[in-house]
């Protein structure tokens, strides 16, 4: 069960989604993503598409309040899930909460509960995009599995912009080494953690990537992904030999009065044919490696867990031909709940079953 209120376009929704898959079919425009948006924010905390949350409140209803909410099983556990937003006026902010089981909860007590694998589109910047849309897939794949991980990812975001801070302030003064040297120190026990988990669920993703790549390339493509550590040696390194590199690095750091090791500088490249993807291969190959990454992900992910993460794929099969069309289809049967969106009813109709689910949304309204 789903509901939502005020959110975006819709005004009130409550619906019964299916086991299986669910199909929504729209002209664009109408509500469908924005319906993914706010499922999908209920496994990782936030909207994945503004970090404006003013943008989230219904534009066509003078309203203080958006609320997102389900009831959901999944990892043997049934449990209910609620993100509310109010506007407080008298401070101009807007007061967020977390529901888990009708308590109120930390982000970090709330991320990951249900288990979501998203893709749109704008995925492909997974490839084509700069290495922050390559950390950010990881961070979200592994904390919604790994809550220690997320919460030093949370704490290292917190250290780095006070070592940052600290440089500065050493430039002009106002700061010693000593104080640099009790950052630097917190800095490199989170991000060891940080890199090294990073290191070993990449090895996971790519290990189920490279298994399904081929039955959607339909040719004798080759597919490899390698993980860039800032940190040398990741898999040795330790915190005596990066505090030695801290050292080396202080002087070159002070004049710039910025970070230049951790894993803020973390990336990975994705090659087809032995070449940098990015800057070699077509859109096709670029879209049908981003999403066998996906796929690759989900299936981690299912390993991971005691149960199969939810499928959301926003507009994703109308850009595939019929045959890699069939073969996502049949891939993404596997598990447990799917949602699928496209403005084509003719192409959702080619690939429906009697026990599919298929709404119609219309202005931010549903109809089966």
């Amino acid at each position: 069960n789903f509901k939502l209120k005020n959110f975006r376009n819709f005004e009130s929704l409550n619906i019964d989604l299916n086991h299986g898959i669910n199909f929504f079919v729209g002209k664009n425009g109408q509500g469908k993503s924005n319906l993914m948006e706010a499922i999908y924010s209920l496994s990782i905390g936030k909207s994945f598409r503004t970090s404006n949350q003013r943008n989230l409140f219904n534009k066509n209803l003078d309203v203080n309040e958006v609320s997102v909410s389900a009831m959901a099983h999944q990892n043997n556990n049934v449990f209910d899930l609620s993100i509310d937003l109010k506007k407080i006026n008298e401070t101009n902010k807007i007061e967020k909460k977390y529901i888990y089981n009708s308590s109120e909860v930390k982000s970090s007590d709330f991320i990951g509960k249900l288990n979501i694998v998203f893709f749109e589109a704008k995925d492909l910047d997974i490839i084509m995009g700069s290495p922050a849309y390559r950390r950010r897939f990881l961070d979200i794949h592994i904390s919604q599995q790994d809550i220690p991980y997320l919460k030093s990812l949370q704490r290292y975001n917190k250290v780095l912009q006070s070592r940052n801070r600290i440089l500065k302030d050493i430039k002009t003064r106002k700061s010693s080494k000593i104080e640099l040297e009790y950052w630097t120190e917190k800095l490199i026990q989170d991000g060891i953690k940080i890199s090294k988990i990073r290191n070993k669920k990449l090895l996971q993703i790519s290990e189920e990537t490279l298994k399904i790549f081929p039955g959607l390339a339909k040719n004798d493509e080759k597919l490899s992904i390698k993980f860039l550590p800032s940190f040398p040696d990741i898999n040795d390194i330790n915190e005596e030999k990066l505090l030695t590199i801290f050292n080396d690095n202080y002087s070159k750091e002070i004049s710039y009065g910025t970070t230049f090791l951790g894993p803020h500088k973390d990336d990975f490249e994705i090659k087809i044919n032995n070449k940098i993807s990015s800057d070699f291969s077509s859109r096709g190959q670029i879209r049908t490696a981003t999403l066998s990454l996906k796929l690759g992900e989900a299936n981690s992910l299912k390993k991971s867990l005691s149960d199969t993460p939810v499928i959301v794929l926003d507009d994703i099969l109308s850009e595939l031909d019929f045959d890699r069309r069939k073969t996502v289809v049949n891939f993404i049967k596997e598990y447990d709940q799917i949602f699928l969106t496209s403005p084509d009813e003719a192409l959702l109709k080619s690939i429906v079953t009697s026990d599919d689910k298929i709404f119609e949304i219309n202005a931010g309204k549903l109809a089966e």
